[in-house]
């Protein structure tokens, strides 16, 4: 299958995806601790996190925006050709509202809300995202950003 190309020039401040929900499970909680070594009792300790302001497991922060980045992806890699994508370029803003339970599903959302030119050959394109949860509550926002080639001169 033949994807349109995603240069900078044909990004535009307003663009926006949104992720197929997906929802946030037990071995999801896992994994990410096995990975990051983030195995920090309010996310894998059933008894503790009885005890804390939320009363059960919750997902990682970072969990979380690790898996939103992954859905908006997981978008733009179905409609686009990314082979102009040249890198990840930052993250910043990085807010974690409301508490991902186990079982929540989340969807991710980003519109691009600012693009400058970075030299000749690239542009960096900054999104803002957000992740809502099933009960339409923002459970995260940030703002991240990516280089982007520009089309190439014919």
């Amino acid at each position: 299958m033949n994807r349109e190309p995603l240069y900078f020039e044909a990004i535009n401040v307003g663009d926006a995806v949104e992720s197929i929900p997906r929802t946030i499970v037990e071995s999801d909680i896992w994994m990410f601790a096995y990975l990051t070594g983030d195995f920090f009792p309010l996310h894998t300790d059933v008894e503790f996190s009885r005890n804390t302001v939320f009363g059960e497991r919750i997902a990682q922060g970072m969990l979380v925006l690790s898996v939103a980045l992954g859905m908006i992806d997981q978008v733009l890699l179905s409609r686009y050709d990314v082979s102009s994508v040249v890198a990840f370029y930052g993250i910043e803003d990085v807010r974690f509202l409301e508490p991902v339970f186990i079982g929540d599903t989340i969807r991710a959302r980003a519109e691009v809300v600012e693009k400058r030119d970075a030299g000749e050959k690239s542009g960096v394109v900054t999104y803002r995202l957000e992740v809502i949860n099933q009960k339409n509550e923002v459970v995260l926002i940030a703002r991240y950003s990516a280089l982007i080639r520009k089309s190439p001169v014919k």
